[in-house]
């Protein structure tokens, strides 16, 4: 069986949220699938744009793919990489995921990107092995962010140091 390596935060205010999903933005590298989970409203948006700032993209371009289901954020000056932003509540088949573009294990969407999936134990089904997963509650005057790292995380996972209030 394999380990999985976790590394949780606590984080009393959304800039500590937006500075977890910044530290995970500055170790993404292509073909990466970071699922989030967690309950309406616990931050999983605002992660997102803390992986935008940390991937050198538009932070404040992020906004919740409720509707559209697919949103990409292009690329600042010396960006290496697109960030694929997929919200899969309403995704419940492999025909829904090939709606969008994902089959088989989304090479096509995942190809230059960084993939965030909210929603993402929707179709935990159709993800792999090395998918970072966070899952994000509330807690007590604040949330509680909890990383797993699949394969490919396991070393970066490691690295990414405590989030402080400044």
């Amino acid at each position: 069986m394999t380990e999985h390596t976790t590394k949780t935060f606590i984080t009393d205010v959304v800039d500590q949220t937006v500075a977890v999903g910044t530290a995970v933005g500055k170790l993404a590298r292509e073909f990466d699938v970071i699922a989030l989970v967690g309950d309406l409203g616990a931050g999983k948006t605002q992660f997102v744009r803390g992986l935008a700032t940390g991937m050198n993209l538009y932070p404040q371009a992020v906004s919740s793919p409720t509707f559209v289901v697919m949103q990409e954020y292009d690329t600042e000056e010396g960006a290496e990489l697109v960030l694929v932003h997929i919200d899969a509540y309403r995704l419940e088949s492999i025909d829904d995921l090939a709606s969008i573009g994902w089959t088989g294990n989304g090479d096509e969407i995942r190809t230059g990107a960084v993939v965030a999936i909210e929603w993402a134990n929707m179709i935990d089904w159709a993800l792999d092995a090395d998918t970072l997963l966070v899952d994000i509650a509330h807690a007590e005057n604040g949330r509680k962010i909890t990383l797993t790292a699949g394969s490919a995380w396991q070393d970066r996972l490691k690295s990414i140091a405590p989030i402080t209030s400044k």
